[in-house]
């Protein structure tokens, strides 16, 4: 992807694309050129998701009770389960 669409790109957005992008790759009888095409697409909107994902979780902060019953604010941590 290229800055100028990144700017104009949600994370929704570029989910959805990216959806779309996979049933199309899907179908059996796509020309291999399309298919080389939609999937560089798809790997460019996979990197930004990932990218805005990734900036979303630095930004995020869990509150949490202490055992002395206190607020405590203590950065999120998140892990991919794969």
């Amino acid at each position: 992807m290229d800055e100028q669409a990144e700017e104009t790109v949600t994370l929704e957005t570029g989910l959805q694309h990216l959806e779309k992008i996979v049933k199309t790759l899907e179908q059996k009888d796509l020309p291999l050129e399309e298919a080389l095409s939609l999937f560089k697409e798809g790997v460019g909107l996979v990197q930004y998701c990932s990218s805005v994902l990734n900036q979303a979780e630095k930004q995020m902060e869990i509150l949490l009770v202490g055992p002395d019953g206190q607020l405590q604010i203590k950065p999120a941590s998140f892990e991919m389960e794969g």
